[in-house]
């Protein structure tokens, strides 16, 4: 029972701090040598926090939770809301590189940090399926933007809570 209600607490105090704005943007570059898609997504940090602490049922903070604990709980977040898949429904590997605060926002009241990760795509990204629902658990409004580079080809894809896949192969 304490266990929930400090639970409660610590997501009515994330809530009465948010932000109207519910988006992340995300830079993707396939690298044909190493047959990765290379991934850098920013997002709020209070919304990765709160993400976190529905994940795990516990407290997960930035600046409290020991760093390889709070990079686990994002690897496993994203294993679950940024998946791409073949046309088999085969599930790509995911290789976490590492996360940044955004400098531009750290001295805001609402700081963002840049997540970074690999995707092993060998086919290219071409026929692939993406889901990009990072916090659509969280807000019916999330958007999720992503500006996707294969070679001279470019794509820029919007994912929403009604609308958080999209197949890959007519990139422009």
């Amino acid at each position: 029972m304490r266990v929930l209600l400090v639970i409660l607490y610590l997501l009515v105090a994330t809530c009465l701090h948010a932000h109207s704005i519910h988006s992340s943007t995300a830079e993707a570059e396939y690298n044909p040598q190493t047959k990765k898609l290379e991934v850098s997504l920013t997002v709020f940090v209070s919304d990765l926090e709160l993400a976190l602490i529905r994940q795990s049922e516990r407290e997960v903070r930035i600046d409290k939770t020991p760093a390889a604990e709070f990079d686990a709980q994002i690897q496993a977040y994203l294993a679950k809301t940024f998946v791409v898949t073949d046309a088999a429904g085969k599930v790509a590997k995911m290789e976490w590189v590492g996360r940044e605060m955004d400098e531009a926002s750290a001295k805001s009241g609402d700081p963002a940090v840049v997540l970074f990760f690999e995707v092993e795509v060998p086919e290219g990204m071409v026929g692939q399926t993406l889901k990009h629902a990072v916090f659509h658990e969280l807000f019916k409004d999330q958007i999720n933007l992503l500006h996707l580079r294969e070679g001279t080809l470019q794509e820029e894809v919007r994912f929403t809570h009604e609308h958080p896949s999209e197949k890959l192969g007519e990139v422009k």
